[in-house]
């Protein structure tokens, strides 16, 4: 999945968000697919609440990465590769991206469970306040000590490790 979302996300100049129904602001939560990377999906987030009430940090969460990965996105062409907050943003932008592709098949259960998707959150607000520190790190070029959620990229199954490895095979920075 992360030489995927590498090659098919990172590469491409067109940003776009990965949500079309927040499921907050909107009746339904619904995640656009990404194309070799996840499928569509949309929930109806105000009547699954009810059975399911995590619903309800799950779409507060995914309204917030998608938000970041969008700014993420705009705001990367404009640096320059030898700045290091760029391969910094755009790690962050590929555990967003399989973030999203660890909750779309938590959603399309017949049954969504209500663990599933509390451990998802969980793992979901680890990288967005990683990703907020980073990103206005890079925008105010300030010397702010980014807490690290290690396992938040594991959970989402793009160990930062290899993420770092592999933005760097994708940058030429040599390994």
């Amino acid at each position: 999945m992360l030489n995927s979302i590498i090659s098919l996300q990172l590469s491409s100049s067109s940003c776009s968000k990965l949500l079309s129904g927040d499921g907050i602001t909107t009746s339904d939560l619904t995640i656009k697919g990404v194309h070799g990377i996840f499928g569509p999906v949309s929930i109806d987030a105000r009547s699954a609440k009810k059975g399911v009430p995590a619903i309800g940090d799950v779409a507060s969460a995914a309204k917030n990465l998608d938000e970041y990965q969008f700014l993420i996105c705009s705001m990367v062409p404009s640096l320059p590769d030898s700045n290091p907050s760029k391969m910094e943003l755009q790690k962050y932008r590929v555990a967003i991206i399989a973030a999203f592709a660890k909750l779309v098949p938590l959603l399309l259960l017949k049954s969504i469970q209500q663990d599933d998707l509390v451990q998802w959150s969980k793992h979901a607000k680890d990288l967005l306040e990683e990703t907020s520190d980073t990103y206005l790190k890079a925008n105010s070029n300030s010397k702010l000590q980014i807490a690290s959620h290690k396992d938040a990229f594991e959970y989402f199954e793009v160990p930062e490790d290899r993420v770092q490895v592999a933005l760097r095979a994708f940058y030429d920075y040599g390994t």
